[in-house]
């Protein structure tokens, strides 16, 4: 509760600062007028992304990784040297809509789409081997063992916004206080190729949040006069704090269904479940923390 205090307080506090900071207007005449409305587009992907990237890169590296680092993975080790892992990921950048109300100050409305697909899969002569690496062969395992071990989730991920946006007086900085409603969808589907077992889980999740974004905005060409005005915008941070994540739900599903496909592989998940991470882990899964959250460019019109 105190991450949480912390943060909603000193948003607040920017918040009233910047709000009294911009209703005193520089411009005495209503030129502003002529470009009350602006269309932004956000090429950066997001972590549903790089997420994608960063999973492909431990499970198939995951070993040398763990030397690298010093930690010790114990069991699951052994899954890394026999396990390939594969991500697709594709997304529609997020477009905003803005409708300037002041010279410096808009209101903003946003939406995107991304998706991300994880497969995870360990060969019916893989899973011999592991079995082996283990000294748990059981007896006419070859015979037994006749499909691969397979792992496939499918997350699809629609972010949708609402904030207000403040210029600085030359226009070359913004704040942004949004309002977030995250809709998650994804499924999960295993295959245990050692006991036959089949799942298949598809889960329909959100989330609230808030949050402060600031960044720059850079006018391609200030000293032309044209109806429309092309600008880059480059967000330098944004943080905030969820109200109801989604984090949770996503890694019980997770957790449930790598317990089903290790099943007669592992005694014991070597994996905590969400209860049993640490407090500071689940207390700071709320906070809504990017560096570079939009990299895209604005039509001002």
């Amino acid at each position: 509760m105190k991450a949480k205090n912390i943060i909603l307080t000193s948003i607040l506090f920017v918040f009233i600062n910047i709000s009294l900071l911009y209703t005193q207007s520089s411009n005495s005449n209503d030129s502003w007028i002529t470009g009350r409305q602006m269309v932004s587009v956000n090429l950066n992907p997001g972590y549903a992304i790089w997420g994608g990237m960063l999973l492909n890169t431990v499970v198939n590296n995951g070993v040398d990784i763990s030397k690298l680092v010093g930690v010790n993975f114990g069991e699951v080790a052994n899954y890394f040297n026999y396990m390939n892992a594969k991500t697709t990921s594709w997304y529609i950048p997020s477009v905003s809509y803005s409708l300037f109300v002041h010279d410096r100050i808009a209101v903003e409305a946003g939406l995107g789409f991304y998706s991300s697909t994880f497969d995870l899969v360990i060969s019916k002569e893989n899973t011999i081997k592991l079995l082996e690496s283990m000294s748990s062969v059981p007896a006419g395992a070859e015979s037994l063992i006749g499909i691969d071990t397979t792992f496939k989730s499918s997350f699809y991920y629609l972010p949708l916004t609402f904030g207000v946006k403040f210029y600085t007086e030359d226009r070359k900085f913004y704040n942004i206080f949004k309002f977030g409603l995250d809709s998650v969808f994804y499924t999960i589907d295993t295959l245990n190729g050692v006991t036959g077992v089949k799942t298949s889980h598809t889960i329909y999740d959100g989330a609230v949040y808030v949050s402060y974004e600031f960044g720059w905005s850079i006018e391609l060409f200030p000293t032309r006069n044209w109806d429309v005005k092309p600008t880059i915008d480059i967000s330098l941070l944004e943080i905030g704090y969820y109200f109801r994540p989604w984090h949770q739900t996503a890694y019980n599903a997770i957790y449930d269904n790598l317990g089903l496909l290790t099943s007669g592989l592992l005694d014991n998940l070597p994996i905590p479940s969400w209860d049993k991470l640490p407090e500071f882990v689940r207390t700071y899964s709320r906070i809504r923390f990017a560096l570079f959250p939009r990299i895209g460019f604005s039509l001002r019109f």
